[in-house]
């Protein structure tokens, strides 16, 4: 799904109007300039969003689906974040604590507009773990159904959770993402990094370590696939040249959460 200019003119004009900062302001290490320009190329192009170095790859994959929906609440969260140290979206409320709003991304590894907006989200929803830097592997990752969850609480309708952790998935779940794609949901596959690398992506892998979002309907004819997805600041096809069969493809496939979003 994808916003209008309208929406997109909006959420601009939002940043046009970004508030002062407050004395103390809750993310002290982050240049204002830095994350406001960064929230505009995000608008203007939400590839533009990438994890880098950190393991936020849910969170990247939600805010994606959220920046080609109504990137206006995208930017109010930021903005709120940014100005308060708190946010919401609908029923999904965001406090990060204070090792997280006090880190400074090391430069190339995070964009800071990235740190605050999917480092907050990861560090609001974990009850031990601090995400403090981008080299937190283990609090950054995102546990089974806290996609659906998320996409649930800013009122997207429908929500289909088809994933596992360990168990791969085949033949009947690709077909489920196609339809749904066709359907104009929004469509974020669990899968094993393996199948971002033409050298490994018929290897098997045990468990889902990654999150994307099918940007286009898949290619899916005669028992082989080919679908390109939104990861790493970029638009990816797996595989890069041709096709994988249905079979080579499930070796690294745990299911997919889809949405429908609403323009109420």
């Amino acid at each position: 799904m994808f916003a209008g200019p309208m929406r997109r003119d909006y959420a601009l004009s939002l940043i046009d109007r970004f508030p002062p900062l407050p004395k103390g302001r809750p993310f002290p290490r982050i240049d204002p300039a830095e994350l406001i320009a960064g929230l505009r190329e995000r608008v203007n192009n939400p590839v533009k969003q990438d994890q880098g170095a950190a393991s936020l790859c849910c969170p990247a994959s939600f805010f994606y689906c959220v920046l080609n929906y109504k990137p206006e609440l995208y930017v109010q969260y930021v903005i709120d974040l940014f100005t308060t140290g708190k946010a919401r979206i609908g029923a999904l409320e965001v406090k990060p604590g204070m090792a997280c709003r006090v880190y400074q991304p090391p430069a190339g590894k995070i964009a800071p507009v990235d740190w605050v907006a999917l480092a907050s989200l990861r560090d609001s929803y974990n009850a031990i773990l601090d995400v403090a830097s981008v080299y937190d592997d283990i609090a950054a990752r995102s546990r089974e159904g806290e996609v659906a969850k998320w996409f649930r609480q800013i009122g997207y309708a429908g929500v289909h959770d088809v994933s596992n952790i360990f168990m791969s998935k085949g033949r009947k779940e690709i077909e489920a993402f196609d339809r749904d794609a066709r359907a104009w949901r929004d469509v974020c596959l669990f899968v094993h990094t393996n199948i971002l690398d033409d050298v490994k992506n018929k290897m098997n892998s045990h468990f889902w370590n990654h999150c994307v979002v099918v940007d286009e309907p898949p290619e899916v004819h005669n028992g082989r696939i080919a679908v390109k997805v939104y990861t790493y600041g970029d638009v990816w096809r797996i595989p890069k040249a041709g096709t994988l069969s249905v079979e080579e493809f499930s070796r690294n496939f745990y299911g997919y959460v889809s949405g429908q979003p609403t323009f109420k």
